[in-house]
């Protein structure tokens, strides 16, 4: 019997809207994950899409479950404007941001606990350990803060002695007793015989919501990271877990700094197409049950039409190139087909074809908002490739980029920083943020990129672009600039 298609529901985009309504179900448990999971890493990195949030969903459900305590934070919207508006900048006074941020972090972390050990955990607050919950009463339930209040108000203590006019004795033991946590001091062992037979999981997540590339999101973000590795001393027991977007990790410099220590914690999602595939499969299953015994491809085929005839590809293979390998973006993809389904036993090559012009749209936009603090503009760079072709030999490339940052090329408001970089730097930039393809030689590709000349940087991110001959725009960026075939 035909399925009825116009009943396919593929959830939500965003992990925080499906995890109370299907994502417990058919969340895919990919092979970062898996590593992720199996291991003492800590910090998830991964591109905007990937999955970061949804596996961080998926794992504090999974610890409450098991009755472990889970506190999941993530920034308001607000938090980092909020910072930058009230907190004086590092060079009034000198008054060292990031070691500040690193207590203020430890001093929240810590707050979180306490209040969610007394609210949870009465019974362990009746013997020795009644200080948490005496600590919690006096210093925390009296205060209306939400988290960002509780970290603002740490950062503006420090910041009036620092930068205040305190005799330089006083000044000295106040600045002491801030930075190592005095108050708190003195409960930490009661914490860790707590700890002994409670285990607690804090998430922190989305980090890049409100993002503004000030001084003090910077210092938010590096001071929560030491902050993270000196909790995770304390037990096995105990464990901050960080998500944040590549772009982040890759570029602040505080963060990069201390890249060589904490490498061993971090873990990069990576998605296959087989992956992908399952993933999509999934979903379409948890919708239609009738389909769960069937694999992945069959699941597809059953709701897609096999094949994209003037292409000579399968369906699935040829959404999925237009992605960066996100499942953010194949579900974006899937939808609009879904909305330009109008009836048949399947989603046929028209639908694709008009979902394809809105999502190229939607997709060059994405990616020019996606790095528009280190690369502001970028729709005014892509415009310049808008109706050339869509494969280029290394010369005539670099032709065009040197062209473009010697000015002769018009690309508008992105002037600003492109006229300051040579060419072959415009060139790694437009591979490193997936807007261009290598094609890869054989001999350089591994076992699972071996389907496709053209790689991107998100399959094979370490090669020598001096070694590529030939090169092509992204798939997913073809038909909002009117490139033409090569």
């Amino acid at each position: 019997m035909p399925l009825d298609i116009r009943l396919l529901n593929l959830g939500s985009d965003s992990a925080e809207r499906d995890i109370t309504v299907g994502l417990s179900e058919y969340f895919y448990q990919n092979s970062t994950y898996q590593k992720f999971f199996n291991s003492d890493k800590t910090i998830l990195v991964g591109s905007r899409g990937s999955g970061k949030s949804a596996i961080f969903k998926y794992m504090a459900a999974a610890e409450a479950r098991k009755g472990h305590l889970v506190i999941e934070l993530s920034p308001e919207e607000y938090s980092y404007e909020l910072l930058s508006q009230y907190l004086r900048s590092e060079k009034e006074g000198s008054w060292g941001k990031q070691s500040s941020y690193s207590v203020a972090w430890q001093y929240l972390l810590y707050s979180l606990v306490f209040k969610k050990i007394s609210e949870e955990k009465r019974g362990l607050l009746l013997g020795a350990q009644k200080d948490i919950y005496t600590y919690v009463v006096n210093n925390l339930n009296s205060q209306d803060l939400n988290s960002i209040g509780i970290l603002f108000e740490y950062l503006k203590r420090l910041e009036q002695i620092k930068v205040g006019n305190h005799e330089s004795f006083q000044k000295s033991r106040e600045l002491q007793a801030l930075y190592s946590l005095e108050e708190i001091k003195d409960l930490q062992p009661s914490l860790e015989i707590i700890l002994r037979k409670t285990r607690i999981k804090i998430f922190v997540d989305e980090l890049d919501k409100g993002w503004d590339n000030s001084e003090d999101a910077k210092y938010f973000l590096a001071g929560l990271f030491q902050a993270s590795q000196k909790l995770n001393r304390i037990s096995p027991n105990l464990r901050v877990y960080i998500s944040i977007r590549q772009e982040l990790f890759d570029n602040i410099p505080q963060i990069y700094e201390d890249a060589q220590k904490i490498r061993e914690d971090v873990e990069v999602i990576r998605w296959g197409k087989a992956e992908l595939l399952e993933l999509i499969g999934l979903r379409i299953a948890h919708c239609f049950p009738e389909l769960i015994q069937q694999n992945g491809q069959r699941r597809w085929n059953s709701v897609f039409t096999s094949m994209i005839s003037a292409q000579g590809l399968n369906s699935i293979d040829y959404i999925i190139d237009r992605t960066q390998h996100r499942p953010r973006e194949l579900l974006q993809f899937c939808k609009l087909c879904l909305d330009y389904y109008s009836e048949g036993k399947r989603v046929e090559e028209a639908s694709i074809f008009a979902a394809e012009e809105v999502y190229s749209e939607q997709k060059t936009k994405d990616l020019a908002s996606e790095y528009r603090f280190k690369y502001p503009c970028l729709l005014d760079l892509f415009e310049v490739f808008r109706g050339r072709k869509d494969v280029f030999e290394r010369a005539d490339l670099e032709y065009l980029l040197l062209a473009i940052v010697c000015g002769e090329l018009d690309v508008d408001q992105a002037a600003d920083w492109i006229l300051e970089i040579d060419y072959l730097e415009l060139k790694k930039l437009l591979w490193q943020i997936g807007f261009l393809k290598a094609k890869v030689p054989q001999k350089m590709r591994n076992a699972s990129t071996s389907h496709g000349a053209y790689l991107g940087h998100y399959e094979l991110p370490t090669i020598n672009l001096e070694n590529i001959d030939y090169f092509c725009v992204h798939p997913a960026f073809h038909s909002f600039l009117s490139l033409r075939d090569g």
